[in-house]
């Protein structure tokens, strides 16, 4: 077995970020998602389950400005649309979030 450093020098990989552009690329503008009731998960996106819709459309709201970033740096959602709202039949409301 290879540990992760053993792999950086074996590939000729860098173990830290060199110079000013190579630093942590995570989006500092991603909105915070609600607190869910409960949630279910896929491969690429996932499904918070709210039991208001004022916190269903918060959600989708933020999903959809955080899916705009992420499509953006070219994550593929398939055939799921993140921002969408579902009523389930028991009255609860499923949001679907990258």
């Amino acid at each position: 077995m290879v540990s992760a450093a053993g792999l950086f020098e074996r590939f000729n990989m860098p173990n830290k970020p060199q110079g000013k552009r190579a630093r942590n690329r995570a989006c500092p503008n991603y909105l915070p998602y609600p607190q869910a009731y409960t949630y279910r998960a896929g491969c690429k996106v996932a499904w918070h389950i709210y039991r208001s819709m004022e916190e269903a459309q918060n959600c989708a709201a933020a999903a959809k400005h955080n899916a705009a970033i992420q499509a953006g740096l070219g994550f593929d959602f398939g055939y799921c649309s993140p921002g969408s709202i579902t009523t389930l039949p028991d009255g609860r409301f499923e949001v679907c979030v990258p």
